[in-house]
């Protein structure tokens, strides 16, 4: 109570900061929740409660992150919460797996949408050059509308949803990749600049090097290509672009990545086709009318489909060579360190000799996997013969405690007396 006053708090946080840890000891909810606000406040850190009463409710929402336990005290914790697990053990996997990945992926999707939002932006900058700062725009207006919600779309949300850098087990296994985080290795001002960097570089290849090349390209009927057929030559690059740029970027690429990358490609193709093959009068729609066809149907349009992205790619493939081969990160190191080892979800070996059919294979799979012997009911501290289990998955055979045996037989006998029903 006295600690906590504002005129020697100050000085109870400047001892709690040289101390490794700090434990307060038969504290109220409300000095919890003080504690909490003065290190958040004070040390500007970022800080995690955990409860599992309705006791610690105040404290979990005093911090930025608050976790609750559902155990025997009832679900207030969990109520007030941003993350419910159901045993302490599981904090493990809580920060150190789906925390890790949580961060990457989310700096990653917010860096990406930087960079090709300021590749197109740029892009027509360069145009605004060209016209005298006249307000002439260099795309069309349905092609900017759809490039963040079709073109580009698709990709980000899968790397959102399954990037990950390594398996949960290595992550287990190497807890100091937790400090990238901590440290904010992947979301500083260094790394924004870079993407910057080459969003400007791109933009520049894709305007100058479609415009500069088609004052010498015609169709098949003779005439020299327009403004029109210069965009959209200039979009289709962009939009393959970004979206081969997003799997360079991935850790690991499964037939999500692959699925959405060729969708959105193939969804800019597909409305480009029937964009360009309608005219009506009320959005200007005329502009583009036949252009894709036209491109088409010249050599041109194919030659600067595939050079433009390989030339505007090239300094992303030389800069994140150089990168993990000079400068690597913690979690591209423990990469290579285990670039040999067998998936984590490929360890289990069938019989040899054996034609199982893909459902038998599976479920033989399944049986192989490590059972818990007790029975957990699912709470934070009512585990019956938690040692023993634990025991067993080391390969060590441990007798249960005589007080689990007895909770769990007199829990049976609970469950089994017969209900009595009163008479009047």
């Amino acid at each position: 109570m006295y600690a906590l006053d504002p005129a020697l708090r100050v000085n109870l946080l400047g001892l709690s900061l040289i101390c490794h840890s700090v434990v307060c000891c038969r504290v109220s909810p409300l000095q919890k929740a003080q504690v909490t606000s003065l290190v958040r406040k004070g040390a500007r850190k970022i800080t995690l409660s955990i409860g599992d009463g309705a006791n610690d409710v105040s404290m979990i929402q005093a911090a930025h992150v608050g976790i609750g336990i559902s155990g025997q005290e009832g679900m207030q914790a969990v109520m007030a919460s941003d993350f419910a697990i159901a045993q302490f053990r599981y904090l493990t996997d809580l920060l150190l797996v789906h925390g890790r990945w949580s961060y990457l992926r989310l700096c990653k999707v917010i860096t990406y949408f930087f960079y090709k939002n300021l590749t197109f932006t740029l892009t027509q900058f360069w145009f605004t050059f060209q016209t005298g700062f006249s307000g002439q725009r260099f795309y069309d207006d349905w092609f900017q509308s759809l490039y963040n919600v079709i073109f580009t779309a698709l990709p980000v949300i899968m790397v959102g949803l399954f990037d990950k850098d390594v398996s949960a087990s290595l992550s287990k296994k190497y807890p100091q990749l937790y400090q990238e985080g901590i440290r904010n290795t992947f979301f500083k001002w260094k790394v924004i600049a870079v993407w910057g960097f080459f969003a400007f570089y791109q933009s520049i290849v894709f305007y100058y090097f479609t415009a500069a090349a088609s004052q010498h390209g015609h169709g098949s009927s003779g005439k020299i290509l327009g403004q029109w057929d210069v965009s959209t030559m200039a979009f289709t690059c962009v939009v393959v672009t970004v979206n081969l740029r997003l799997l360079m970027s991935c850790n690991s690429i499964t037939r999500w990545h692959y699925f959405s990358v060729a969708g959105s490609i193939a969804a800019w193709f597909l409305f480009i086709f029937i964009y360009s093959a309608i005219m009506t009068s009320f959005d200007r729609q005329e502009n583009v009318y036949f252009v894709i066809y036209v491109l088409m149907s010249t050599f041109f349009f194919y030659l600067t489909l595939i050079l433009v992205p390989v030339i505007a790619l090239f300094g992303d493939f030389l800069y994140l060579s150089l990168q993990r081969w000079l400068f690597p990160y913690d979690y591209q190191v423990v990469q290579e360190m285990h670039k040999d080892d067998p998936h984590e979800y490929s360890m289990i070996r069938l019989p040899e000799r054996s034609h199982l059919s893909p459902e038998e294979a599976r479920s033989y799979a399944i049986s192989m996997l490590p059972r818990e012997n007790s029975k957990h009911t699912g709470f934070a501290f009512d585990s019956p013969g938690y040692e023993s289990f634990f025991a067993s998955q080391q390969g060590v055979c441990v007798p249960h405690k005589p007080w689990d045996v007895a909770r769990r037989a007199s829990m049976k006998q609970q469950r089994q007396q017969p209900q009595r029903t009163g008479r009047s």
